[in-house]
């Protein structure tokens, strides 16, 4: 399973790169740092908004970003895919959130647009004082019906009191945008993600690798999430994290160890010469 050409590779950032602490093991960073010594390309496939990427994983320096959930690709300074979600599902679905007094936050091109509500459940405070150059990155809606940039994706909480699931708002919402059970604080079971209809990270890789002309065959797919999915399915080998969730286990060519065991360092140390 060794590959001996120079390969792309696409890293998820949380439970993947980030270990359960929030930080970079030393080994991944690393191993990072050898694969591209060694020529092959490293490349952030994350859910998160482009510019709501911690400043520790961008000084890692990645050959290039994919970011939310495949609907934005940055290589070597230039946006190659930046997909927009119709006006119509981010009415839709804002709508279906206020009726239901559920947190929500959308991923824009000039950051993360957020409800009060949401901010707080997500804890962002602890996150802005560990980088407080992110602030500006974080926008917090006042006026649910005031006009946004471009939505590229996003992302909600479901109920506290358990009055619904990520599975209702998926049936709620069909026809306007795919649902998929999300990754805050590797919790899946609270909180989803709102997807623009057939863009996900697989495309992405798709698109990047196609730009670089380089063939699937020759691509790495590292991550631990359900919207690690179809990356793990697209590319030439398939990696799931051993913290990963059931469903990317089940389609992934190899298991690493858990991302608190230096899965990811096990993963890029197995694969690439």
């Amino acid at each position: 399973m060794r590959m001996r050409k120079p390969t792309l590779v696409f890293i998820d950032i949380d439970g993947t790169l980030l270990d359960s602490s929030h930080h970079i093991p030393e080994s991944a960073r690393k191993e990072c740092q050898r694969a591209q010594q060694a020529g092959h390309k490293l490349f952030i496939c994350s859910g998160r908004a482009a510019l709501d990427i911690d400043p520790p994983v961008l000084e890692l320096g990645f050959d290039g970003i994919v970011s939310d959930g495949g609907a934005c690709a940055e290589l070597n300074g230039e946006t190659i895919i930046d997909e927009r979600m119709p006006a119509e599902s981010v009415r839709a679905a804002t709508s279906f959130f206020i009726a239901h007094s559920m947190p929500y936050a959308w991923h824009c091109s000039d950051g993360m647009h957020a409800t009060e509500r949401f901010l707080n459940r997500l804890g962002i405070w602890r996150k802005l004082l560990r980088h407080p150059q992110m602030r500006g990155s974080w926008h917090t809606i006042t006026d649910h019906s005031a006009p946004l940039p471009p939505v590229r994706k996003g992302t909600f909480y479901v109920p506290e009191n358990g009055s619904l699931t990520v599975e209702d708002v998926r049936r709620e919402l069909a026809g306007y945008a795919t649902i998929i059970h999300g990754s805050i604080n590797a919790s899946s079971e609270d909180n989803g993600e709102i997807l623009i209809p057939g863009v996900d990270k697989g495309t992405a890789l798709m698109k990047v690798s196609q730009r670089l002309g380089v063939p699937l065959s020759d691509t790495i797919a590292i991550g631990d999430s359900d919207n690690d999915l179809e990356m793990i399915q697209t590319a030439g080998i398939g990696v799931a994290m051993g913290n990963g969730t059931e469903a990317v286990k089940s389609v992934a060519d190899m298991i690493a160890p858990h991302v608190d065991n230096n899965g990811l360092a096990a993963a890029l140390h197995r694969l690439l010469p």
